[in-house]
C-alpha cells in the first residue's frame, strides 16, 4: 500500500495521470492505464504481480514500443508502433528467454521473417 503511494506521488510528479486501475480479486494490480502528454500508456500484470504487458496509444492508435512478458518476467514478445503501424524488428522469444523469431516491418508491412531453433541458430528466413 505505501509502495503504490509513493509510485502515485512520483507519476504525478512527472506529469502522469492516472486514468484507471483494475484489481484481481485478492487486491492486486491487474491493469493501470495513465495519460502523459497525448499519449495514454497501460501496463498489464499476471495474477503474480508480474508484469504481462506494457504498452501505449498516440491518437487512439498503437505508437512505441509494446512488451509482454511470461508470468516468471521473461520477455516474451517485444513490437514497435508507429501510428498504428507495425514498424521495425519484432522479436518472438520462448519462455526459456531464447529468440524464436524476427519479423521486420516497414512502413505498416511485413518485409522479412526468421525462424531460429532452441539453440538459437537460424533455420528459415522468408522474404516478404
Amino acid at each position: 500500500m505505501f509502495i503504490s503511494l509513493i509510485l502515485l506521488l512520483a507519476q504525478a510528479a512527472q506529469g502522469q495521470e492516472i486514468l484507471a486501475q483494475e484489481r484481481w480479486p485478492d487486491g492486486t494490480l491487474k491493469a493501470t492505464r495513465y495519460a502523459e502528454g497525448g499519449r495514454i500508456h497501460f501496463i498489464t500484470y499476471h495474477e503474480n504481480g508480474r508484469v504481462r504487458q506494457v504498452g501505449c496509444f498516440l491518437n487512439g492508435r498503437r505508437d512505441g514500443l509494446w512488451r509482454e512478458y511470461s508470468d516468471t518476467g521473461v520477455l516474451l514478445t517485444k513490437a514497435g508502433f508507429r501510428n498504428g503501424e507495425r514498424q521495425g524488428v519484432w522479436e518472438f522469444r520462448s519462455h526459456g528467454d531464447a529468440v524464436v523469431g524476427r519479423l521486420t516491418y516497414a512502413e505498416g508491412r511485413i518485409s522479412t521473417g526468421e525462424q531460429y531453433d532452441e539453440a538459437g541458430t537460424l533455420v528459415a528466413v522468408r522474404t516478404y
